[in-house]
């Protein structure tokens, strides 16, 4: 997984994008290698807690460039109790309950 910081954090390859040069580029994320790292992409290394999939998802807390790679720290998030509770309402309704 690439990504890279800019005046935005752009943690995915984009399927067409504009070069540094400005040309603008389809199928971006199909570049060589070379051309994407001179294009600034780096590898992620990912930081993410354990966390309760059921009651909780992982949001970006920071994404810093240190050289070589980009380091992505996720936190964890409470889902709220009203987004639970629909959550669980579909369920029971798609089981026939």
């Amino acid at each position: 997984m690439l990504g890279r910081i800019t005046d935005k954090i752009e943690l995915s390859l984009p399927t067409s994008g504009i070069l540094q040069d400005g040309r603008t580029v389809s199928n971006y994320h199909l570049l060589p290698a070379k051309t994407l790292t001179a294009e600034g992409w780096k590898p992620i290394e990912e930081v993410k807690p354990v966390y309760n999939e059921a009651t909780q998802y992982l949001a970006v807390d920071t994404a810093i460039d240190v050289g070589d790679k980009i380091t992505v720290t996720y936190k964890a998030v409470d889902i709220p109790a009203d987004e639970l509770a629909a959550m669980e309402d579909l369920l029971l309704a798609e089981m026939g309950v």
